[in-house]
Parts: C-alpha cells; sequence; structure tokens
C-alpha cells in the first residue's frame, strides 16, 4: 500500500489558495478604479451639461427680455402712430371744411375739442343747423362716447340720431365700425355790446 505524505502535500494547497487570493483582490481593486473612472467621467459630463444649460438659460431670458423691450416699444410706437395719424385726419377734415367752405372754424373747434382718441373722421357737412359727421373707429364704445361728448356741450349739439355699421375683417386688418352722426347746431348768440344796450334803455326813455 503506498504511503501518503500529508506534510509535504499542504504547502502545496496554501501556494495555490496565495494567487487566488490575490488575483481576486486585484479584480477587486480594478472594479473599483473601473467605477471610480466612470463616477469621474459622469461628474465631468454632467457639469459641462449644467453648465451648458445655464448658459442657455441666461441666453433665452436675454432674449425674452430684448423681445419684450422690443414688443412694448412696438406699442409705444402703434400708439404714437394712431396719434399722428388722428392729428392728421384732424387737420384734414379742417382743411377740407375750410376750403369747402362748410362751416364756421367755431363748430370744427367745438368738434375737434370731443374726438377721442381712436376715432377718425372722414367728413364733416353742414347745411343750415344740420350736421353730419361721419367717420370710423375700431372700437364701438368710443362712437357712444364721441356722441355724449358732443351731447353734453351746453346745448351746442342737440337732437342726435346715430347710426352704426360694422365692417368685417380680413387680410391682416382687424373689423372696424363706420358711424354716421347726425344733430342741430345750436351756435351761440353773441350778447349785445354794453354800450348798444345802454344807448337803447336812453332811447327809450
Amino acid at each position: 500500500m503506498p504511503k501518503i505524505n500529508l506534510l509535504q502535500q499542504a504547502p502545496t494547497e496554501a501556494a495555490v489558495a496565495k494567487p487566488v487570493s490575490t488575483q481576486l483582490v486585484q479584480q477587486i481593486v480594478m472594479l473599483v478604479v473601473a467605477l471610480l473612472g466612470l463616477a469621474v467621467a459622469i461628474f465631468i459630463d454632467w457639469s459641462i451639461v449644467n453648465r451648458e444649460n445655464e448658459t442657455v438659460k441666461e441666453d433665452l431670458a436675454r432674449e425674452q427680455a430684448i423681445a419684450k423691450e422690443l414688443e412694448d416699444m412696438k406699442k409705444q410706437g402703434d400708439e404714437l402712430q394712431k396719434k399722428i395719424e388722428l392729428v392728421e385726419n384732424r387737420i384734414k377734415v379742417i382743411k377740407q371744411l375750410r376750403a369747402e367752405q362748410r362751416g364756421p372754424v367755431a363748430v370744427l373747434s367745438s368738434i375737434n375739442e370731443r374726438i377721442p382718441i381712436g376715432i377718425k373722421l372722414d367728413s364733416i357737412t353742414q347745411r343750415g343747423s344740420l350736421m353730419t359727421v361721419v367717420g370710423s373707429t375700431t372700437t364701438e364704445s368710443l362712437i357712444t362716447t364721441f356722441a355724449k361728448d358732443l351731447e353734453f356741450s351746453g346745448g351746442l349739439f342737440t337732437n342726435f340720431d346715430v347710426q352704426t355699421q360694422l365692417r368685417p375683417g380680413g387680410q391682416g386688418q382687424e373689423q372696424s365700425w363706420t358711424f354716421t352722426i347726425r344733430c342741430n347746431y345750436n351756435p351761440p348768440v353773441a350778447a349785445p355790446p354794453q354800450s348798444t344796450t345802454a344807448a337803447t334803455q336812453t332811447a327809450s326813455n
């Protein structure tokens, strides 16, 4: 029967176990290093993306601020343009009426003082005491405002007849209303000179 020397086999098994244990540690270390490298790469990528995201947000906020300023400037420009058109329209109507001799300056001044912003006058005609005002606006309530301002004029304008008609918009133009206001113009009666009145009273006595 062969004899087995156990004392000679034990060191051999220990020598085999030692390389296996060392290889496992190396693998664990490599895995940890790989994970750390991946974490660092993810952090760097996140930092870059986050920085780019902040830059995009700042650029967007800047562009929005510029767009708002441009929009405000456009609104102010539109309002100014409307006021300029209104003034030009008033001047045009006054020149037209003066050229056609369609009413005294007092009538034109009285109407001109009561035209709301947003009302565009097309014509003013007068036949005797009958006054006809034709115009347009994009805000229907301004027609009522204009008519009331004329009505509460201390009796200068009376017996109102207001007619309106909707003009649908299209092709980039907003809808508007045309109107015709007919009323009687009652010019104020000038008081006789004080000297004339006194002379009349003396003659009567």
